[in-house]
């Protein structure tokens, strides 16, 4: 009767693997929390392994700034429309009533980086079928131009749609210098997912009217704890595997001993003994389950060995050699092709350069005899000819490395046997050994399973043959024999997967710990700015927001709102008016804006003002304006308020309307061009009856130098990405310029500090007219400055401005 243990599931390594993830990642953290634990070291390898396995490699979504958004035939735009935006940090508003095609520019952004959109979710098929507009007859297509940091050229993402489901599309990024590569694979899906540049209304309701886990899960996800709980999920599934075997055996074992106990055996008694104690002596039981009284001790013991013999493993021979034979086939492909002529000539080249310099001084080519010198020149366009050929040649390489490493996993496969082996099978598992020595692989892959299947079927032969005669030495105790056995095999694996139970304990353990550390401290900053957020939004309310803090775990984890009404704790979400509700949706979700991990420059929220009340306007257009200052916001809304709220609190801000006219033709036009207004503002100020003298001569001069400084900004914005300086910097260069005429220089020259000749150059282009009204308005926003005649000096302002702009 044999007796073997099932290996234990998935066993862990018994050493770390290698994990040097990118500094300021999760597991880049985990990797230096682990360092200094005090866990073993198999315990650790348990972690980083999860880890590992649950950190795949993915790219990265690059700093980028939108600048327009073309659409046609998608949703309420028919003809081809066209939405500009401003590259940069700054709050852009677009308005318009409803079903004037505003949302359709929204749902367009979106959906074009993302392949879906959020309002959509959970709708019927009639719904997603019916997104293209009826009155354009062509295939729809939406293109998103990105500006991206280092990039001098705008890049632009296209979806195009062939079918009538909105999932039926594909999409595609150009980028200048580079072909033009699929957005799926990029591997931006993560950095979307995660730091999602995009709020409509309806999710606003959703984050809060959902379930806690749901919105645990919203905020989660911006703290990059994702792969914390996918490890934890993890590490409990190999938990209940390695907990599977203990169970099935404790299970079993009353059975078991209730059939030892209504035996007439003294093995059966002995057995029993045994197994019932605390720690079951389950050698002992092995050594009854096998032996009979009757029998020859030593061939017992031969038999005994006999019926544990194991062959090959043919499966993984067979997964090894299909392997195998996937990487020859690859190989083969790429015989013939230019990467294998270049692999060729770069070997070719590598030996012509180390004969050259093993022959500095020889006159003739060692190949042809020409009398041509292969001088150092020749040397240094060789080596260089040779690095080339050899990246592109790199793909042979792998190839040929993948073929080598898939010959060497089939002949490590081919071990030894046991030194007992019996000599009937002694010359089938010689020819199995063999297969070590082949090194050709296609003759490996030829011989290596049939050799593995001949050696596993002459052991599996001798185990049965062996068993068998085990089995008959004493057929009264046979059955109770195998039910011992049986139980024994659950048992061992038991036995086998405990050490790697309490490693996963433990790990487990530590992992909780520390989640809850990491959670505490990502959250933090977090939890300030949404503070601060809904400190500007509440408005007038009674309701006081505290600490925002994340708790539980699995199926109980949720966001802790410590909330107040009149200083008296009170549930948020019981307590709150709609538009509340929405604001504090806002407050949770803005803050991801400001991680410095985050990639987006820009946010997408359409329609926030719903449900809020006009003091809760005047709140999130203060707080959108701050938002502003780093990132470039774009709000699309068709209340009024916002818009005004913006205005009479002087917060800077782009207002672009959409209108929409027959058969879906979508117009978008300047609604407040901050030049534009800078210069209505003089004009106003100008016509304005028993203004006092003093309050133009100082209003005046800052109006007109506002409409200067707007103008400046755009050819100043536009030259530096064009030469490629990160969207950071150029923010950083334009908080410099504070005089008017450093923003010349900037405009002109890229540079703050070229004053002098931005102001020669603007007087050869312009005349010294426009140098001195520079100067003037510049003057004029610090002190009180002569104005002889307004009008004269606002078109002066206007046609300064025309002409900058065009820099």
């Amino acid at each position: 009767m044999s007796v073997s243990a099932d290996p234990a599931p998935d066993t862990p390594p018994t050493r770390p693997p290698a994990l040097d993830p990118p500094a300021g990642t999760l597991a880049h953290l985990i990797a230096g929390r682990l360092a200094g634990s005090d866990l073993d070291e198999e315990t650790r390898a348990v972690l980083l392994t999860a880890f590992q396995n649950e950190a795949p490699a993915r790219g990265r979504m690059p700093g980028a700034y939108l600048q327009s958004v073309t659409v046609s035939g998608f949703r309420g735009i028919g003809r081809t429309a066209r939405l500009p935006l401003t590259p940069g940090p700054g709050l852009t508003l677009v308005t318009g009533r409803n079903g004037s095609g505003k949302s359709s520019f929204a749902e367009a952004v979106e959906i074009t980086l993302t392949g879906d959109n959020a309002r959509w979710r959970g709708r019927s098929d009639i719904w997603r079928k019916s997104w293209r507009n009826l009155h354009h007859g062509q295939d729809p297509q939406v293109a998103v131009e990105l500006r991206i940091d280092g990039d001098p050229e705008p890049a632009t993402v296209v979806r195009t749609w062939q079918g009538d489901d909105v999932a039926d599309s594909t999409a595609e990024l150009d980028r200048p210098g580079h072909a033009p590569v699929p957005l799926q694979d990029l591997g931006w899906q993560d950095d979307l997912a995660t730091y999602r540049p995009f709020l409509s209304y309806s999710e606003l309701g959703q984050v809060i009217g959902g379930k806690p886990s749901e919105m645990y899960d919203a905020v989660a996800s911006i703290l990059g704890l994702e792969q914390l709980t996918a490890v934890d999920k993890r590490l409990r599934e190999l938990a209940r595997e390695y907990e599977a075997p203990a169970k099935v055996a404790k299970a079993e074992l009353p059975a078991l001993l209730s059939l030892l106990n209504g035996t007439e055996d003294p093995r059966a008694r002995a057995a029993h003994t045994a197994l019932s104690g605390r720690r079951p002596d389950l050698a002992r039981a092995a050594e009854l389950a096998a032996g009979t009284d009757a029998a020859d001790e030593s061939l017992l013991f031969d038999l005994r060995r006999r019926a544990t013999l194991t062959g090959p493993d043919t499966e993984a021979v067979a997964t090894a050699v299909t392997r195998l034979r996937e990487a020859i086939a690859s190989a083969e492909d790429m015989r013939g092709t230019s990467a294998e002529g270049a692999l060729r000539r770069a070997e070719l080249l590598a030996r012509a350069l180390a004969h050259h310099r093993a022959h500095p001084a020889l006159d003739t080519c060692p190949v042809c005899g020409g009398t041509a010198r292969l001088d150092e020149e020749w040397a240094r366009e060789a080596a260089e000819q040779e690095r080339l050929l050899r990246a592109e040649a790199e793909q042979v390489l792998t190839t040929r490395r993948d073929l080598d490493a898939a010959a060497q996993a089939v002949r490590d496969l081919a071990v030894p046997p046991p030194g007992w082996l019996p000599s009937e099978i002694a010359a089938a598992w010689e020819d199995w050994l063999r297969c070590r020595t082949v090194s050709d692989p296609v003759v490996l892959a030829t011989v290596s399973a049939d050799a593995a299947r001949t050696a596993a079927d002459a052991a599996r032969i001798t185990r049965q043959e062996a068993a068998a005669r085990l089995a008959g030495q004493d057929d009264t105790w046979r059955d109770t024999a195998r039910a011992i056995a049986a139980w024994l095999d659950k048992a061992r694996a038991a036995e086998q997967a405990a050490p790697y139970l309490a490693r996963v304990k433990a790990a487990q353990k530590w992992l909780k710990a520390t989640h809850d550390d990491i959670r505490a401290d990502r959250m933090r900053p977090i939890a300030e700015d949404a503070q601060r957020i809904w400190s500007n939004l509440r408005q007038q309310s009674n309701v006081a927001l505290g600490p925002v803090r994340l708790s539980g775990s699995a199926t109980q984890r949720k966001v802790a709102l410590d909330v107040t009404v009149d200083d008296i704790d009170a549930p948020a979400l019981g307590v709150m008016s709609q538009g509340e509700l929405h604001a504090l949706a806002l407050s949770l979700f803005l803050p991801r804006t400001f991680l410095p991990e985050n990639p987006f420059r820009f946010l997408v929220i359409d329609d926030p003002v719903q449900s809020m009340d006009p003091a809760k306007v005047d709140g999130l257009a203060r707080v959108l304006a701050l938002l502003a200052e780093h990132r470039q916001v774009v709000v699309f809304t068709h209340d009024t308020r916002l818009p005004q709220a913006l205005k009479y609190l002087r917060l800077p801000a782009t207002v672009l309307t959409v209108d929409r006219r027959e058969r879906s033709a979508v117009r978008v036009r300047s609604g407040d061009d901050p030049v534009k207004q800078a210069l209505h503002d003089a004009r106003a100020l100008a016509r304005t009856r028993d203004l006092p003298g003093d309050v133009g001569t100082r209003v005046l001069p800052g109006l007109c130098r506002t409409a200067l400084e707007a103008a400046f900004l755009e050819p100043a914005r536009r030259r530096l990405l064009g030469t490629g300086v990160p969207h950071a910097e150029i923010e950083q260069r334009i908080a410099k310029a504070h005089r008017l005429t450093e923003l010349a220089s900037l405009a002109l020259y890229g540079e703050t500090d070229r004053v002098g000749e931005a102001m020669t150059d603007l007087t050869r282009a312009y005349g010294q007219q426009a140098t001195d009204h520079i100067r003037w308005c510049n003057k004029g926003s610090h002190e009180a400055v002569p104005v002889d005649d307004a009008e004269e000096i606002i078109r002066r302002t206007a046609d300064l401005a025309k002409a900058v702009r065009s820099l």
